[in-house]
């Protein structure tokens, strides 16, 4: 619900600030600093571990609890905006609590593990009138929104193609840094971690945005193949090639992976009957016109559409029409991911083809499959099945 003009400052609670969470807690510091809110609670479940914290927060004026059970009864009807950068696990049951406690909420991406956690926030918000935002921190760029605006617009004719392709390491630590990283549950609850599902889901998200048919819609993908492997030894996967068509007949290749040495920044290459759209992670935006015109600008850095993002949610405060990216746009991506779940099955690669090679940052080992990279650039470029490029090229040994 609007916040009633004239009432003071938003006031704000925090559910956890270590891990991502402290990238919240930075936007917070910031907005402080400008006295655009107040931070009215935090819920620190490892006080003793960030001792220092506890005093700064505390020294101006907030109250720490140390569970989310404490806050919620105590706070009920006393906050605003109520941010949530936890676990997936924790998604749905922090965000139904706080939108029953009177609270609007900032949930980090995915909106939540599963399907039916993702149905439960939305009841809770039509039953509450409060409203829920997620942390797809793409879609609060006025670039994107300008996309979205072109395509609607027929800029480059009818849409009939989004590939998108991410290559990012991740070495072992990044797999034991949490209790859910690479599960499928965790905490009694549905995780689905996987690479599209946490480090690339900004991207997958953006591209299901991009092909709504309308201003505010995502778009609704049928699974037609999905090739899942994993290198890592996880539960999940950590390399995927998902192909897949909308409702309105436009196809999706999303490709990504863990498993190789050398980083590629996500992409998004959209094509309709007439033009081309090319989104660069951080960089630039192509457009290609049909008249041969080339539209070049510059794209913002994670951290600014995060910035962007928090604005959004001071915005919505007191203007229900301010733009956030809803549950509504943030479902279509849960439902593709358990899907995928259905559907998919995982496949290992062989020990064989794996080279394990140290990672600075994390004193620990990168999994690299060799060729994968250049088999999923290749896969990308002609948006075919990973096991057609594999098979023909002899790039990767197929796996098990």
């Amino acid at each position: 619900m609007p916040l009633p003009l004239g009432k003071g400052l938003p006031r704000v609670a925090l559910i956890g600030v270590t891990g991502y969470g402290a990238i919240y807690l930075h936007l917070i510091r910031e907005a402080l600093k400008r006295r655009e809110i107040e931070l009215k609670a935090a819920v620190i479940i490892n006080s003793n571990k960030v001792p220092d914290l506890v005093t700064e927060l505390q020294a101006g004026g907030t109250v720490i609890y140390p569970t989310a059970a404490a806050f919620f009864a105590q706070e009920t009807g006393r906050i605003d905006l109520c941010l949530v950068p936890t676990g997936i696990q924790w998604h749905a049951r922090l965000t139904i609590s706080a939108l029953q406690a009177g609270m609007n909420v900032l949930v980090e991406k995915p909106l939540a593990g599963s399907a039916a956690d993702a149905r439960a926030i939305r009841a809770a918000e039509n039953a509450t009138g409060h409203w829920v935002a997620v942390g797809f921190q793409d879609i609060y760029t006025l670039e994107a929104r300008w996309v979205k605006t072109q395509l609607l617009a027929g800029v480059i004719g009818e849409l009939r193609d989004i590939s998108m392709l991410g290559l990012w390491p991740r070495s072992r630590a990044y797999f034991e840094r949490t209790t859910w990283a690479g599960r499928a549950a965790a905490e009694g609850a549905a995780v689905l971690d996987s690479p599209l599902n946490n480090a690339f889901a900004h991207f997958v998200n953006l591209a299901l945005f991009f092909a709504g048919e309308t201003a505010g819609e995502s778009a609704t993908v049928r699974i037609d193949s999905a090739e899942l492997f994993r290198a890592h030894q996880i539960e999940m996967f950590d390399t995927a090639v998902v192909r897949g068509t909308t409702r309105s007949g436009t196809r999706c290749w999303f490709g990504v992976s863990h498993a190789i040495e050398a980083t590629r920044q996500p992409e998004i290459v959209l094509e309709g009957s007439t033009g081309r759209i090319e989104w660069w992670h951080e960089q630039r935006c192509t457009v290609l016109h049909p008249d041969g015109r080339r539209q070049v600008f510059p794209l913002p850095t994670a951290e600014h559409a995060r910035v962007l993002m928090f604005e959004a949610m001071l915005a919505r405060l007191r203007d229900p029409q301010a733009h956030v990216c809803t549950t509504a746009i943030a479902e279509k991506h849960t439902l593709l991911i358990e899907n995928l779940q259905h559907i998919g099955r995982v496949s290992v690669f062989p020990q064989t083809s794996i080279d394990w090679k140290q990672d600075g940052d994390t004193n620990s080992e990168i999994p690299v499959v060799r060729g994968l990279a250049e088999a999923l650039g290749l896969a990308f470029k002609e948006k075919s099945r990973l096991a057609s490029v594999l098979e023909t090229s002899r790039l990767a040994p197929l796996p098990a």
